[in-house]
């Protein structure tokens, strides 16, 4: 999407946690989906984040294109130490790569053009809350 590391002096990421995924934490789904992520995670590479905390509202004024967004929103350490902005597929993708229990998404992920995905994600987004409900803060 864009780069995060241009517009903000600290980074949100490291060599030992290159990827730091915000998720809606008010959404039944999204939670499930973030405890399977971590406990797949036995690398320890991913941190976690609400989009209804401090740091993602920081990151949200910064980058108002993120601000609305119906997707997880990912911050990702690329090869020459920059911080890189991914939602919906781009982001599912990153973050599922490698992570035993996810190999069949994975696949399906890379078999499936982006633009295709991002559309399944678009509409998904619209029925998850009816469907897995909502959780109170």
């Amino acid at each position: 999407m864009n780069s995060l590391t241009e517009s903000t002096t600290e980074p949100l990421t490291s060599l030992d946690h290159p990827l730091l995924l915000f998720f809606d934490g008010e959404c039944g789904f999204c939670n499930h989906w973030v405890n399977r992520v971590k406990n797949a995670d036995h690398a320890h590479r991913i941190r976690f984040g609400t989009k209804q905390g401090k740091t993602f509202q920081q990151i949200a004024k910064i980058h108002p294109e993120v601000a609305n967004v119906e997707s997880i929103v990912v911050i990702s350490r690329n090869a020459i130490g920059r911080e890189d902005i991914l939602v919906r597929s781009p982001a599912v993708r990153i973050i599922v790569e490698g992570l035993p229990g996810f190999r069949f998404f994975t696949f399906f992920l890379q078999i499936i053009p982006t633009p295709i995905c991002n559309l399944g994600y678009r509409l998904f987004s619209k029925v998850r809350r009816p469907l897995f409900g909502r959780l109170s803060q």
